[in-house]
């Protein structure tokens, strides 16, 4: 245990010299904002792309590996519903405790995979996050839009709108075609994309950190509670009991526990003042969460790997 969180630790250190170097506006004022928008459409795009374009798709793992994250997110929207209700939540309110239960920062989730699980880890950690990311941007937007959404959008359209314009997504399916066309490596592409990956994690990290904002750990009252239990606990568990109903391997179980595990994703804020919710609620959501993971995170990784029987340390 005490040598896991000594792995896990210099992630949530970079997390905090992120937040840190916003603090004191190191280098320039207006520089993180710009780091922001550098990993959303550049660093994590190539990522994904280099890492889908070379792993196997024909793995017999994957179908498994799509039917545990279905579940698990079918599960936690249900949760998240009945939760709503019963506390008679708002709308837009409710696709923001919706965003923080089921939206996954999958920056911390790839890192954590590879300084835990080495190469393989984070392969797997690369297919969950090729699975999860078009899903739950695919949930949210129908949610957000059928809920609260003007009357006059069409949902086909915005939806639409919304994935075709998305990096990430875009990035995953040149991925995928990539791959299933059988090319080793695309002239320039592959070995420009594999240089970006490998600068990725670290710059991701210290961006992430510098998006939080301290002054949001506050009471939100009722609402922070159970979006947090949801999070960080209901969710890691309906991933680890549906791994295994379908018998999958310890790694990959416990690299799938990950995407439950980690905090929810800072994007998460600017949907929510695209499409009408409630954005300062989910400030305090994702704050909170990345803050708590500090100490939930080694503790969920260490319990997947007793409850699974995987010992990184002889892998």
């Amino acid at each position: 245990m005490f040598e896991l969180s000594l792995t896990i630790l210099p992630i949530f250190g970079l997390l905090l010299f992120g937040a840190l170097l916003q603090y004191k506006q190191f280098p320039a004022d207006q520089f993180w904002s710009g780091v922001d928008k550098l990993v959303y459409w550049v660093l994590f795009p190539a990522m994904l792309f280099y890492n889908i374009s070379q792993v196997d798709l024909s793995s017999p793992v994957l179908p498994n590996y799509a039917i545990v994250i279905a579940f698990a997110l079918a599960l936690v929207s249900l949760l998240v519903l009945i939760t709503c209700v019963f506390s008679r939540t708002n709308r837009p309110t409710g696709t923001s405790v919706l965003q923080a239960c089921i939206r996954f920062n999958s920056f911390i989730a790839l890192a954590i995979a590879n300084a835990v699980y080495g190469e393989e880890g984070l392969i797997l950690a690369t297919l969950g996050a090729a699975i999860l990311i078009p899903s739950v941007n695919v949930i949210l937007v129908i949610s957000m839009v059928t809920l609260h959404g003007k009357k006059s959008s069409s949902l086909s359209n915005l939806l639409l709108k919304e994935l075709v314009k998305n990096p990430l997504i875009l990035a995953i399916l040149a991925g995928v075609l990539v791959n299933l066309a059988e090319i080793e490596k695309v002239f320039l592409l592959t070995d420009m994309t594999g240089i970006l990956s490998r600068a990725t994690l670290p710059l991701v990290l210290l961006a992430v950190g510098a998006s939080l904002r301290i002054s949001a750990f506050k009471s939100s009252g009722l609402l922070l509670v159970l979006s947090t239990l949801i999070r960080l606990i209901c969710f890691p568990l309906a991933i680890g009991v549906a791994c295994i109903f379908l018998e999958l391997g310890a790694l990959e179980s416990c690299v799938a526990i990950l995407f439950g595990a980690v905090p929810t994703a800072t994007s998460g804020y600017v949907l929510a003042k695209q499409l009408g919710g409630n954005a300062s609620i989910l400030s305090v959501f994702i704050s909170v969460q990345t803050g708590l993971t500090v100490i939930t995170l080694p503790l969920t990784v260490w319990f997947s790997q007793t409850w699974f029987g995987y010992n990184a340390w002889l892998h």
